[in-house]
């Protein structure tokens, strides 16, 4: 059927149900994927890289600005948190898959601009219960469409119903 992106790896809207990929890469990676995606239109992948840009020569500014003692200590940082994420290995890369019969609802939530990222709640019968899935999409900084393709993906499967217009003249 189609597939988007999610914060860490993708959600592919299949035939037979749902399959949510988690863990695929880094948010370096993801990143990487928007600016290499041939959906996004030229101008906003290069708006998108020089915005990266500007952050890392902030960066490189604040340290030369900054006290020695307070760039070491977040050099320090840096590098510590390098260090524990290549020995720790990171997220294993795992697929959870959803049968659409089991499906109970799908609510898109556009979060708050500037605090959360849009996801969709997904509601399913499973052990017993009703469990929530959330599929985080991308940041809007460089989400580009993420979130809009997966409302298009599910609600041509069945699963969420776009709300009606009302005229309340």
């Amino acid at each position: 059927m189609g597939e988007f992106r999610t914060k860490d790896g993708r959600c592919i809207v299949a035939e037979d149900g749902l399959r949510i990929r988690v863990g695929e890469r880094s948010p370096l990676g993801t990143l990487r994927d928007a600016l290499t995606d041939e959906e996004i239109p030229p101008v906003r992948r290069a708006g998108g890289a020089l915005f990266g840009l500007a952050v890392v020569v902030g960066v490189v500014l604040a340290v030369r600005t900054l006290p020695v003692w307070l760039s070491g200590a977040g050099v320090g940082l840096l590098l510590a948190w390098l260090v524990w994420s290549r020995l720790h290995g990171g997220q294993p890369e795992k697929e959870i898959s959803i049968q659409y019969d089991a499906v109970e609802s799908v609510e898109p939530e556009y979060g708050l601009p500037l605090l959360t990222r849009p996801r969709f709640v997904i509601r399913y019968r499973s052990e017993g219960g009703v469990k929530r899935r959330y599929v985080l999409c991308p940041s809007r900084l460089y989400g580009f469409g993420a979130y809009e393709r997966g409302k298009e993906l599910f609600a041509e499967q069945g699963l969420w119903q776009e709300p009606e217009a009302t005229n309340d003249e």
